[in-house]
């Protein structure tokens, strides 16, 4: 019972969407997410359902969550001065995020990173906080994203695009690990997408990435997933980061909660 009260303060209808700023855990303050509280208040007045974010910068952020589900980051990498964001390290325990107030916890994980010993660890440490969240009550979200080598996308503009095959092993690693969220890019294969979340039986929703030079791109990539299976996307970087957040959030929001075409949410962006 405590999984499905609080997975409805994740979801609206069926849908998810959410605003991460979990961002300067790894690579420190960015241009646009200096200030937590006002993330905040953006997310809260432009129809997000939740925020992705760590224990510190809510506690910042307290007074303006409102309604918002609260999703909480609780693993990190090291710094960007230190190394690679592979290598990762817990902050919480499930037991402690619920104490902190959390709706849901998110871990990551990457699979095919060439390094079966830090596979292994990353797949133990999902284990582990499953468990520890079936015991409690707590829902688990894993952002779980293949770093296998192939070509460079030009749909998501990760320096890696993976195939289907491979979300589709991410994707079910989730089922199988007990979790109850998905959160993974999209690769721009529609069909082959398709047929990865129906094989996972979880809710899967759209990573949003690293921002672009085009701002319209998300918006299509975005409806994309959402026609073929996504119940919602996690879209950080290319909201805050762009140079009209709030009507970004307007619209993404529209094609998340109220399908709207990806026209109808370019007009909504360009007001």
């Amino acid at each position: 019972m405590g999984k499905q009260l609080r997975m409805r303060r994740v979801f609206r209808n069926g849908r998810v969407f959410v605003l991460p700023f979990d961002h300067p855990i790894y690579y420190g303050p960015q241009t646009g997410n200096e200030d937590p509280s006002k993330l905040v208040a953006l997310a809260r007045e432009h129809g997000a359902t939740s925020i992705l974010v760590t224990a510190g910068a809510l506690r910042q952020a307290l007074d303006e969550i409102g309604d918002l589900g609260v999703i909480m980051r609780i693993d990190t990498t090291i710094s960007q001065v230190g190394g690679p964001d592979t290598v990762m390290h817990l902050l919480h325990n499930a037991e402690e995020a619920a104490v902190l107030g959390a709706d849901m916890v998110v871990i990551n994980c990457y699979i095919g990173v060439g390094d079966p010993e830090l596979e292994s660890r990353l797949l133990d440490k999902m284990a582990v906080i499953s468990r520890e969240c079936e015991t409690i009550g707590m829902p688990m979200c894993i952002e779980i994203i293949p770093r296998v080598p192939h070509e460079p996308s030009t749909i998501n503009h990760q320096p890696f695009s993976p195939t289907s095959d491979d979300l589709a092993t991410a994707m079910r690693l989730g089922l199988e690990y007990g979790c109850d969220l998905v959160k993974t890019v999209y690769n721009g294969d529609p069909e082959g997408y398709a047929r990865a979340v129906a094989a996972c039986h979880l809710p899967v929703i759209m990573a949003g990435g690293p921002k672009s030079t085009d701002d319209l791109a998300i918006f299509h990539q975005l409806k994309d997933a959402m026609t073929h299976g996504a119940c919602g996307g996690a879209i950080g970087r290319r909201v805050w980061g762009s140079d009209r957040p709030g009507p970004t959030l307007d619209a993404l929001r529209a094609i998340i909660m109220d399908d709207a075409s990806v026209e109808d949410a370019v007009r909504i962006y360009k007001g």
